[in-house]
């Protein structure tokens, strides 16, 4: 059978809620700079997150491996902010400086890198939709910017690895999203995502169809991006019809 269509998709956010993961890692290494400092971030109902958030965006912003950036970064500049450096100042210190993990935030990193290794729960209606597109025989393919390693770890803690064919750890451009079109033979093309700016906005340029699958986090630079057209969904297997209508 000829596949006339190919589902690629997002992981982190998309598939499983990272955020909720990340969220309480970043906490645990909150609470932890502030016993090392003696010094408490604002405090609200959130514990704090929006204040840790303001500062670790600012860092990836920069930073060119984007949200990827070593944490001890986070760790340091949670430390300057915290003795009262302003945000703008305590991020340009942390990039300027050129020393690597500093022994007063290595027990900070070492948590918080095995606090975001914690199984992160499904997002609603993956596995359905997962089973349903495979079913019908339709090639499913995951496009992260994480490692390939980590994504496998946690497809297969969900018993999905059967469905999904390949893994591809990929900055995502349109270029990037041109070349995968392109492996797909022909196939109409359809890419499901969390984040507009990273998984939207290019695979929509390269000539995807998209889906929007907001989750619990959203980078403030993405606040004025384009949905292009993109469906918004509500549940990931919202977009099972479509996909089935173009195997038909």
């Amino acid at each position: 059978m000829t596949n006339r269509a190919h589902l690629f998709t997002d992981a982190d956010n998309t598939l499983w809620d990272t955020d909720s993961v990340f969220a309480t890692a970043q906490l645990e290494m909150l609470r932890e700079i502030e016993r090392i400092t003696g010094r408490n971030a604002p405090d609200d109902e959130d514990r704090g997150l929006a204040f840790l958030r303001n500062i670790d965006q600012r860092i990836a912003a920069i930073h060119p491996d984007f949200l990827r950036y070593p944490p001890h970064l986070l760790a340091r500049g949670l430390a300057l902010v915290l003795d009262g450096a302003a945000v703008e100042d305590a991020v340009s210190q942390v990039l300027a400086a050129s020393t690597g993990n500093s022994d007063e935030f290595e027990t900070a990193q070492a948590q918080f890198l095995k606090s975001i290794g914690r199984l992160p729960p499904l997002r609603n209606g993956v596995r359905e939709a997962m089973f349903a597109i495979s079913n019908v025989h339709i090639p499913i393919s995951v496009v992260t910017e994480e490692r390939v390693e980590r994504c496998r770890k946690f497809l297969v803690g969900h018993q999905l690895e059967g469905y999904v064919g390949n893994i591809v750890s990929v900055r995502k451009t349109a270029e990037a999203f041109l070349a995968l079109r392109q492996s797909a033979g022909g196939a109409k093309c359809f890419m499901v995502g969390d984040q507009i700016d990273r998984d939207v906005e290019p695979a929509a340029a390269a000539g995807f169809l998209t889906f929007y699958f907001p989750g619990g986090f959203s980078p403030y630079w993405a606040s004025d991006s384009d949905l292009r057209g993109s469906k918004q969904i509500a549940r990931y297997d919202a977009i099972v019809p479509d996909i089935l209508e173009a195997q038909t």
